[in-house]
Parts: C-alpha cells; structure tokens; sequence
C-alpha cells in the first residue's frame, strides 16, 4: 500500500485522496492571495499518528562459557581402581622413589597411549570373559625358532603346520628384532594362535632395574604377545610379580602372566583372589611321571595329584622341560610310605634314564648340572626299538609314548607339548661333533626339527603316523568332550592295582575315569562308580568297570552320562 509522510504523521493513499477533494473544495472559496496558495491543513482527526519508536532494549549480558568436565580415558579409570596399591607397593619395595615413580607412571600412560586399537579391541573382549584362558581346546607346544623353522619369519611360514597339529599356544623360544617379532605376533593373531614370548631382562633389585624390566615387559605386550613368561619365579618377590600384574590390568589388561614355579611351592604364585599375581604356572611334574614309569609305582603320583587339586590357578602341564629331568621328588613322602633313600634312588632314576640298568630301554644323557636329557621318544625306548629293529618293543615304546600324553591331557590345566613329540623325534647325537656345544648334553633334545618325519605323519603304517595320529585323536576328543573342562570335579581313586593310577572327573552330569597302566605288564584295574560306561577312545562299552583289563601302557577314557 502506497503512503505518504507529512510532518505531523503517515495518511493511508485513499485518505489524502479525500483530505486534497476538501482543501480544492475550500481553495476555491476562499479568497485568492496573490502569488500564493494557501497551506494545505489536515484535520488531526484524519491523521495516522506514527507509532513511537521504542528504546533500544539493554543488551542482555552473556554468560562466560562453561569449561565440559574432561572425560576421563579408560587409563585414568583403571589407576582409579588400581593406582593406590600400586604406588603403596612401588614405595615399600622402593623406599619411597617419587622420581622413579614419575617416570613409571609415565612410561605406562605412554605404553597405553601408544597400544594398538586391534590390541586395545582384544584387550576389551578378554577383560569381559574372565575365563577365556582356560578353554579346554587350548593346546600349547614349546618351539625353538631356530631348530623348527630356521628363524621368525620362518616360523610365521610354518604356522599352518602348527595348526594340522592342533595347536593354538605358542610358547616361543627365538631372538629377532622388533619388526620380526611384530609380524610373527600378526600372523599368530590371523591363525587364531597365542603368542608366548619371554621376557629376558634380569629380576629387578631396585628402582632402575625394575623400571627397565617393566619397560620390556610392556614392550613385549606391544609387539602383540598374549603371554609373557617370567622365568624362574622364585628370584621374584611376591610384590613384584602383584606390581607386574597391576601394570597389565593397567596397560594390556588382556595380557597373560606366566612362570616356573619351584618344586612344591606353585600356588603362592597364583596369588589370591583379590590379589592375584600369575595367571599360569608351568608344573614342574615331568620327574614325577617319568619316576612312576621307571618304577611302576604310582603311589608318589597320586599323593601328587591329590595335592594339586586344592589350587584354584591354572597349571601348564608338560612332560619335561627345556634343561632336562632333575628328579626333584617328595623325598620325605618317600621315605615315610616307602622307605626309599634319596641318594640310592637318584642313582637307580639316573641308570635307568640312560640305559644303564638292566633292562631300561630309556636313552638319555646326564648333563653337567646332574639332570637327565632326551626326547620323549627315546626316552620312552622308541630310540632303542627302531636301533634293534624289534617290532614288539616298538609297539610298546609308543603305547609307553601315548600313554604319557593321555595322563597329561586328563589334568587339569593347559597341556603343553615339546616340538618334535607329535612324530616322535629322537634325540640328536650331532652335538658331540660339534665343539662349541659339545659339553652341553641340553642339545640332545633339541636338535632341528625332523621335517623327514613330519612327512609321514598322515601314514599309520608308519610309527610317526601311529604316534601323530594317536595324540591328534585324544586333543581332538579332549577339547569336545566338557568332561575336560577347567571347572570339573577332580578325584583320585584306589584302582585296586599299584601300577594303575584312577583319576575321575565330573562336569554338568558328565562322569570320566580314566585309568593309567604304569606298567609293560597286562594287567587288571577297576573303580569304584557304579553304571554302565563308554569307552571314548576305542569305541568300547562297559556294563561295569569294577574289571577293567589293560594293556602294557594302557589307558582309557570311561564317560557315564548322566540320564
């Protein structure tokens, strides 16, 4: 709408038009003034007044803006929750060190900072399952890098080897750098394999050298091992080993701790429950079983078990280790239930490890430190059947060989193999020609890995078939059947024989006896459990087993299940 502004208001278009009609209806009445025309008035009842302008409103203040609280990142929540005990325990140990401290606390923000998100990813699903651990189909194998596959790299070639084997925890010995270690963790990672690496630095006796045994820890843990294993426990102070374990619940919360514990003093090292150190111990029960084969007695053996069954940790359970069989026994036990003398039954022990004793078909070697070293195999008479060529020897030599490892496939804990036992590799006399590790009789039993055996592992007409194929049925049927569960009942039983050892197990309605011939003798055992029974590796069935009859070195696995 048009408008038009005067100097006492703003008149609407159609309303001037009637305002001007009247001033020309006036102007022509009144009388003419010479040279000018009359002003034109607008009745103030016409005009549209203008609206006021209002005052400009006061500018309202703004408020300064609100800092956001900082969230907290998931490292300053857990020093929330673990923080306090772990600076109480670093100054105890070491007296109040506030610089080391600072440089502690750093080195672990910086190592968490620095974590890979896919290790980060597998950190948060390990921490939201407890157990995942102590899964019945966990098998591990102690492999030298060298002798299996001539390096790292070489290894990472290998895995799928590994894998036909059925093993998913690799307990690694082997040097490299970082780069090689990285992509072996990497590969590992793809085949759905653990990764045990070791951590070399020296125990720590002061500040120093505990930030720097920390430091490799965490560098470890970086690289992408899921398991880090200590040594020999006993050089480390309880609030060392709670201190290493706080660190990983901080940095690399899905990061395993493991070690060897001494002879007869494993489960301090697991720790409590609300303050737990190890999440493994390797069991070092390799000198118990081969004392029960060189004597056919397996009273020391249950007494042993029986023991073990009270810990609430997770054992690694393996028939012998890396530096030989020190024949570290329960030497009171003995002398009170069996009147043996400690002295006089090393020696036998010893003569009958290296075929001394009439009779032994066990061929070892003493080493300087006064251990006993060689293969399972050739200390189970492989070596010598296959020398004399003597099939019935043979047989129960390997029979001797899977009996071995069906006992430690029945225990609870992870069952940890030796490279070279699933084809039965015998022990490698090369090193005596060799002057730099002539003096050291360890390398008997840990020559290159025999790929010539390996090859026939698909063959059951040959003895490395037999044997592959024969530790292959019984971890494939350990790791279906939830009898096997870390969570199980765990028994002894009087099998009514001293050669044959009775372990029960039950789980959710699941019943397994299984019975252990110590002996190159038939013989005849039974248990206590009433019902009828399957046989799970053979395929048999027993209305009872109160009458059970074994073979030299026989074994088998009984399951009842509950109707």
């Amino acid at each position: 709408m048009n408008e038009r502004n005067t100097h006492k208001g703003t008149v609407p278009c159609h309303t001037w038009r009637m305002i001007r009609a009247q001033e020309e209806d006036l102007y022509y009445k009144r009388p003419a003034v010479p040279g000018r025309r009359p002003a034109i008035v607008m009745p103030e009842s016409l005009l549209v007044p203008k609206t006021p302008a209002e005052p400009a409103a006061a500018p309202v203040p703004q408020a300064a803006p609100v800092a956001a609280e900082p969230v907290p990142s998931i490292f300053d929540l857990r020093m929330e929750q673990y923080g306090d005990e772990l600076a109480r325990l670093y100054r105890e140990q070491f007296h109040g060190d506030l610089a080391a401290w600072d440089r502690l606390t750093t080195l672990l923000r910086q190592s968490w900072e620095n974590r890979r998100e896919e290790l980060c990813a597998q950190d948060q699903r390990r921490t939201a399952d407890a157990g995942w651990y102590c899964r019945r189909d966990l098998l591990a194998m102690a492999v030298d890098a060298a002798g299996f596959a001539g390096s790292l790299a070489g290894v990472a070639d290998r895995l799928p080897y590994l894998k036909e084997c059925g093993v998913n925890f690799l307990r690694l010995n082997g040097n490299g750098s970082q780069e090689e270690l990285a992509a072996l963790a990497d590969a590992c990672r793809a085949q759905e394999i653990l990764l045990a690496l070791p951590l070399k630095a020296d125990a720590p006796q002061d500040a120093a050298s505990f930030h720097a045994w920390i430091e490799q820890l965490l560098c470890l843990a970086g690289l992408g091992a899921d398991a880090i294993r200590l040594g020999d426990l006993s050089r480390l102070p309880h609030s060392v080993l709670r201190m290493a374990r706080l660190i990983c619940q901080l940095v690399c919360p899905g990061v395993l701790l493991m070690g060897k514990a001494p002879a007869h003093g494993e489960a301090p090292y697991f720790g409590s429950e609300d303050k737990p150190e190890c999440h493994l111990l390797c069991r070092n029960n390799g000198a118990l079983l081969w004392n029960t084969l060189a004597t056919g007695d397996v009273s020391l053996l249950r007494h042993e078990v029986e023991g073990s069954l009270s810990s609430a940790g997770l054992f690694l359970n393996r028939l012998h280790g890396d530096s030989g069989l020190d024949w570290a026994l329960d030497y009171d036990w003995l002398k009170e239930h069996c009147g043996t003398d400690e002295n006089a039954h090393r020696q036998y022990l010893n003569d009958w490890a290296t075929g001394k004793f009439p009779g032994s078909n066990s061929r070892g070697e003493l080493c300087r430190e006064g251990k006993v070293c060689g293969t399972t195999a050739s200390l189970c008479g492989v070596e010598a059947a296959d020398y004399e060529q003597d099939s019935v020897k043979l047989e129960q030599a390997v029979a001797c060989d899977l009996l071995l490892h069906a006992f430690l496939l029945t225990q609870s804990g992870m069952p940890l193999l030796t490279c070279g036992d699933e084809v039965g590799q015998l022990n490698d006399y090369s090193y005596h020609e060799d002057a730099a590790r002539a003096d050291d009789a360890r390398n008997l039993q840990h020559g290159p890995f025999q790929w010539e055996l390996a090859a026939m592992r698909d063959n059951q007409e040959t003895r490395q078939g037999k044997q592959f194929q024969g530790l292959r049925r019984l971890e494939q049927l350990r790791g279906a059947e939830p009898a096997f569960d870390a969570r199980a009942n765990v028994w002894t039983f009087d099998t009514g024989n001293p050669h044959v050892l009775g372990l029960g197990r039950w789980y959710e309605g699941r019943k397994l006896v299984a019975l252990f011939n110590f002996s190159g003798d038939f013989v005849t055992a039974g248990a206590p459990e009433g019902g009828a029974f399957d046989e799970l590796i053979y395929g048999g069935h027993y209305d009872e087993i109160g009458h059970v009859e074994l073979y030299p070195y026989g074994f088998v696995w009984l399951l009842q299940q509950e109707a």
